[in-house]
């Protein structure tokens, strides 16, 4: 499955801590939505733009302290966030032609309760 292929390789990004291999699954027009609840600091409106995105990605997903797992996110294979062990953020994405075009990234820990008990 293409989409299953996009999360594995967002996920190998994240490993690697490359911010050119995680830009490289950007559509060049991605969007990227933040929902931080207004607890957890988050751009208040939609990043578009593969650098713009990259650039936010990079930021929250390449730092040591982070691990992901894939998982299914609204049906489809996302991201889980972890850092030491806790979850602090899900990341779903819609997949055209093996790129990102669109991603939500919910960091608001009243939406996280569920994803700490798997």
């Amino acid at each position: 499955m293409q989409h299953e292929g996009v999360a594995r390789a967002l996920a190998a990004a994240v490993e690697s801590g490359d911010p050119g291999q995680l830009g490289g699954l950007m559509h060049p027009s991605v969007e990227l939505t933040v929902d931080g609840g207004g607890i957890v600091a988050a751009p208040s409106a939609a990043l578009r733009g593969a650098q713009e995105v990259t650039r936010y990605l990079s930021g929250v997903l390449l730092d040591s302290e982070v691990s992901v797992r894939i998982a299914s996110v609204n049906g489809m294979p996302g991201l889980v966030v972890c850092r030491h062990g806790e979850v602090t953020g899900v990341l779903g994405m819609r997949v055209r032609g093996r790129l990102i075009v669109q991603a939500w990234l919910v960091v608001n820990p009243g939406k996280l309760t569920r994803w700490h008990a798997e």
